[in-house]
């Protein structure tokens, strides 16, 4: 099996389709095309309804209409909400690969300064599973109020040999959307929420990232909850402890030795 066919077959699994719009949650919103740092026309959607915009990169499956649902939990918290596809999901125009991915997320957030005119001090990038290391790859260019990581894979390598133990992996996908390499380089506030019992991506990942990462840092368990239930099983208290972090992401009380956890 080629590169390409191995990235397609486990990581890529976009859906073109649309299947759900945030006017299906009472949502206001527009449609927005803009493009990627490197000029790939991409498409999202902009629901502003707060002082702090969350800019929501998800994870490989589907696309944003997958997604309506959580950004309508987290417009109820006050938030503005800018969801984007990656190229080659939903009504982005590529074929989606790892550079592409991060150079997807520079073009949200270009447009998100330049074009909507938020200023950097009020952009909260979230990342969900793979997305994740695009926000991590994100913030080692910016500094940013918060971040907030759910879900995170240590790295892909450790996630495939995790969920596929006889798959051979070559030297240039084993290095691919490696966080553990990078979070140490995130000078902006960290907080990562997992699932104890999530059977994709080990708990133990989200614990590794967190003691490599810099301080301010917080850790947030979601007890019961797996990979793709942990929205529904951490309820309203996993998205008022997200608003909590947003509103205060450095507690004058926090000190350089503590490992924070909610």
């Amino acid at each position: 099996m080629s590169e390409i066919d191995l990235w397609r077959r486990y990581i890529f699994l976009p859906e073109r389709e649309l299947w759900f719009w945030p006017e299906d949650y009472g949502l206001k919103y527009e449609e927005v095309c803009f493009c990627a740092s490197d000029g790939v026309p991409l498409y999202g959607w902009w629901m502003p309804g707060g002082k702090f915009t969350l800019l929501f990169a998800h994870g490989n499956g589907g696309n944003i209409s997958d997604r309506v649902d959580i950004a309508a939990k987290f417009y109820d918290e006050g938030f503005s909400i800018f969801l984007f596809d990656y190229r080659g999901y939903g009504k982005s125009e590529g074929k989606p690969n790892e550079r592409g991915t991060y150079k997807d997320a520079k073009g949200a957030l270009h447009h998100l300064r330049k074009k909507l005119g938020i200023p950097l001090s009020r952009i909260v990038p979230v990342g969900e599973s793979m997305g994740s290391a695009i926000v991590i790859e994100l913030c080692v260019s910016y500094n940013f109020r918060a971040v907030v990581l759910i879900s995170p894979p240590f790295s892909l390598s450790r996630t495939l040999s995790y969920l596929y133990p006889n798959l051979l992996l070559n030297e240039p996908f084993a290095g691919a959307y490696d966080s553990s390499k990078k979070i140490s380089k995130v000078h902006s506030p960290i907080l990562i929420v997992h699932g104890d019992i999530d059977d994709l991506v080990p708990f133990t990942h989200a614990e590794e990232l967190f003691q490599r990462a810099n301080p301010p840092k917080f850790f947030y368990r979601v007890r019961g909850a797996g990979h793709n239930d942990i929205y529904k099983v951490g309820g309203t208290t996993l998205f008022e402890r997200i608003k909590t972090f947003i509103d205060n992401p450095r507690p004058v009380s926090f000190r350089k030795s503590e490992a924070n956890r909610f």
